[in-house]
């Protein structure tokens, strides 16, 4: 189990298993109402890989995390319709996993328990289906940003959240390091730097993203931002952890593809105990970012202990 190095997590205040169940099932509703908007205009040959793309299940964390923010700053339950607004995070976050696992990048043949979508429809099927699913998800974030009433200032806001998550700023310029950094000597910080672009960016957007839509403060903003920053650090740490000591059918994919890959990681930097105590202290500081903005966050709380002890 992934515990915090200091104690064991206090007991969240929300049934966490009764809500994630439920947040997944808004989450994937939530996608399956905006999917014909994002395959709109796709021809055939491309239309169907980014099908096969959107229809893999995964955890749904982006869009969960962009509907409890929302919920954090107003203290209140968001219309139905932001729920196809944060699916559009998902969908950047989908891309992301398409390109990640192409043969000139991490070179995957599975994905969720399933095949890759380029091993399924080849590397220029997966390459083109995953940069069409970007200006997509732009663009159906807009829709829904106007559905929810939102100013054109607002949803311009929006977009330029998503794209700078999504970019050279973010994921991108984190997946140049990461590759960049295969089988040569990569220190904390630069491992860091890494994961701040590659997985960090994506899940402090979610977090701006259902915050901006609530009308949250600059200092909410803020604390959103920091939560998820931290919050995305340890997840990367629990996921290079369980590279290493998880099982491969919960993964979904083969253990010790990173070792496999020549690619430096926090068990490899601190040994498995001290990565787990670095996630610890991620989390803690995340959660504590939240009460020093005064934001009464229940879910985000409890999803900062998910990440930390989650199994796959």
């Amino acid at each position: 189990m992934l515990l915090r190095a200091s104690d064991a997590p206090p007991e969240p205040p929300v049934d966490l298993d009764a809500f994630l169940a439920r947040e997944r099932a808004r989450a994937e509703a939530g996608l399956e109402a905006i999917k014909d908007a994002v395959l709109d205009g796709a021809p055939p040959a491309l239309r169907v890989p980014m099908a096969y793309a959107l229809e893999t299940r995964g955890k749904r964390l982006r869009p969960i995390l962009c509907v409890a923010a929302y919920r954090a700053v107003r203290g209140k339950e968001p219309p139905e319709e932001l729920w196809g607004l944060a699916a559009a995070v998902e969908v950047v976050h989908t891309y992301s996993l398409v390109h990640d696992d192409l043969p000139c990048m991490d070179d995957d043949d599975l994905r969720r328990g399933r095949p890759t979508v380029h091993r399924v429809y080849g590397p220029t099927g997966a390459m083109l289906a995953g940069a069409a699913l970007i200006p997509a998800a732009v663009r159906v974030l807009d829709s829904r940003a106007a559905a929810l009433g939102l100013s054109a200032e607002v949803r311009s806001r929006l977009a330029v959240e998503l794209c700078r998550a999504g970019g050279a700023a973010g994921m991108v310029g984190g997946q140049l390091l990461d590759l960049e950094g295969e089988d040569k000597p990569v220190d904390a910080d630069g491992l860091e730097r890494i994961h701040r672009g590659k997985t960090a960016a994506l899940l402090a957007a979610s977090l701006r993203i259902g915050g901006i839509v609530a009308g949250a403060t600059d200092a909410q903003l803020a604390a959103l931002t920091l939560y998820g920053e931290d919050l995305g650090l340890a997840f990367q740490i629990v996921d290079d952890i369980l590279d290493v000591v998880g099982d491969t059918e919960a993964l979904g994919k083969p253990r010790g593809s990173d070792e496999t890959l020549g690619k430096c990681t926090y068990p490899s930097l601190f040994g498995v105990d001290g990565a787990r105590e670095l996630a610890g202290e991620r989390v803690d500081e995340a959660v504590a970012a939240l009460g020093g903005a005064g934001l009464h966050a229940p879910e985000l709380e409890a999803l900062a202990y998910y990440v930390l002890e989650r199994h796959h």
